[in-house]
């Protein structure tokens, strides 16, 4: 078994502030927001080159996404977001054609900040923009890979507890792994914000 490189003990060190998070700065305001939806992988390798071929360039087999952040200081969030999904004979990856079905799983840790709550009220907004960055592991068939990620994304609220969330996530590969790769990563779903007591 290959030993944990520094990323890899810096994603650990990440999922354990997550834990802290709750306890440090938090408020009536900082609610836990669980994330029910679905994601969409491009790990074509082709950069920007058939960027909008769907068919064979997306992977979007049982594509289950579930994410659970805590909110605190009113602008910021810790997350930890899962995501299952297959990449399906015949798709390109890392710029080659798959001859079989590849099992696809990513756990990461990411640090949201909400700038759209520094330009309006936040209690009346309909909507929360947000960057988010962190590092997670991206396992294909079980092989796993380190990767630095980057984003942005947006949160529309349906009510005062429930919205629907699009993101977009490019994912870096920071280690020699060979299976890893740089992909981009899509969620869309709906999120709701969980009463403290939920936790207590």
């Amino acid at each position: 078994m290959r030993p944990l490189n520094f990323y890899s003990l810096l994603f650990l060190l990440l999922m354990t502030r997550f834990t802290y998070a709750q306890d440090c700065c938090t408020t009536q305001k900082s609610p836990w927001v669980l994330g029910l939806g679905a994601n969409i992988v491009n790990d074509s390798g082709l950069k920007f080159r058939g960027i909008l071929d769907i068919e064979n360039n997306y992977n979007y087999s049982v594509p289950i996404r579930i994410t659970l952040e805590r909110r605190f200081q009113e602008n910021f969030g810790i997350e930890i977001a899962t995501n299952f999904n297959t990449f399906l004979k015949g798709k390109t990856v890392n710029n080659s054609v798959l001859q079989e079905d590849v099992s696809f799983f990513a756990i990461d840790g990411m640090f949201n900040y909400y700038f759209s709550n520094t330009y309006q009220i936040k209690e009346r907004a309909a909507y929360e923009a947000y960057l988010t960055t962190g590092l997670g592991l991206s396992f294909y068939d079980g092989s796993a890979a380190t990767t630095a990620n980057i984003g942005a994304g947006l949160n529309y609220y349906l009510s005062s507890t429930v919205g629907a969330n699009i993101n977009a996530i490019t994912k870096f590969s920071v280690d020699n792994s060979l299976s890893g790769s740089n992909y981009l990563q899509i969620g869309i779903g709906f999120i709701i914000k969980l009463e403290e007591s939920y936790f207590n």
